[in-house]
């Protein structure tokens, strides 16, 4: 999970870990973990607006519905 903690998620890019932070402020998302359920926070389902699944593999810059984490 080192690695991911350079990554940049969506905002409204939910999991079961997404609720937590590490003491530097980020987000404890792990886009290996095979475990992991995603929810987007707009539409309370595992798609975004867009149609597309919500998942570290898609919930990018690129789609309009992203919203960077601060």
């Amino acid at each position: 999970m080192a690695e991911s903690q350079h990554l940049r998620f969506c905002l409204m890019l939910l999991t079961k870990t997404g609720y937590l932070r590490s003491p530097t402020g980020q987000r404890l998302i792990d886009p290996d973990s095979t475990t992991a359920c995603y929810t987007c926070l707009l539409t309370q389902r595992p798609f975004g607006p867009d149609g597309l699944p919500a998942d570290t593999d898609y919930c990018g810059f690129d789609r309009a519905c992203f919203r960077p984490d601060s």
